[in-house]
């Protein structure tokens, strides 16, 4: 299983009512569920946007966005359109329904799975597998996860610069495209382990990646320190 995009993005000026408000109605028609963001599902410009896709995205529901950094006209006019002053803006069945946190919210309680299934009754609406919890592992632990499991993408979360001092063998920096392409199309249940210096930035983002629905996620909770004090003494202490 793949994670897909689901969306498209609308092109405002394919609409036929000239101001903002005619062509806001119009898109609201053409989509049970519109998003207008920052951006597009497949690339947002905020984290905001980024989340509501991703939440839309764990739905597996069709949906159709406008990205307002392209039309100032529309990213006023769905403002005054909601009374609301910020975007995402999320409508289902041409109702606002709110941004990103309350979208999260209503996601979590199951509020947001009852206005899908109105949005389409035709169709099965599950709510998306709760989080996995991250393996925490301690150094002598992971080297021999890693051992037994050579499928185990190593992924080291630290700056280039601590990166050039210390590494661990087989592991790849998180960068943003690496982020990118992992979101974008790998399988969920594609195992990682994710290392830092000591620990606590590693975690974070492994609690990040469990809540975007990967399900095989480890944290070497003593980072490279203790990779150098109890696995592989080459590597140099910093």
């Amino acid at each position: 299983m793949k994670f897909k995009v689901v969306s498209s993005n609308v092109d405002g000026s394919e609409f036929s009512a000239t101001d903002p408000q005619g062509r806001i109605e119009q898109m609201l028609s053409g989509s049970p569920v519109f998003l207008f963001m920052k951006g597009t599902p497949e690339s947002p410009q905020c984290g905001f946007s980024y989340k509501v896709t991703d939440i839309l995205k764990s739905w597996k529901v069709p949906f159709q966005s406008f990205d307002v950094l392209s039309d100032e006209s529309i990213r006023q006019g769905i403002k005054d359109y909601a009374n609301w002053p910020t975007i995402p803006q999320l409508y289902i069945n041409k109702e606002f329904v709110g941004g990103s946190d309350i979208v999260d919210e209503m996601s979590r309680n199951g509020e947001l799975g009852d206005l899908l299934k109105d949005a389409f009754p035709d169709k099965e609406i599950t709510p998306p597998p709760p989080p996995a919890e991250v393996q925490e592992v301690a150094a002598s632990e992971a080297a021999a996860i890693l051992k037994g499991n050579p499928e185990i993408r190593l992924l080291d979360v630290r700056s280039p610069q601590e990166r050039e001092a210390a590494c661990i063998d087989n592991s790849v920096l998180l960068d943003q495209e690496l982020v990118e392409e992992m979101l974008g199309s790998w399988d969920p249940e594609s195992p990682m382990m994710f290392y830092c210096h000591m620990g606590e930035r590693s975690r974070r983002a492994a609690q990040y990646f469990t809540a975007q629905g990967f399900q095989q996620v480890y944290n070497i909770s003593d980072g490279i320190s203790g990779w150098s004090s109890s696995v592989d003494s080459s590597i140099p202490q910093y």
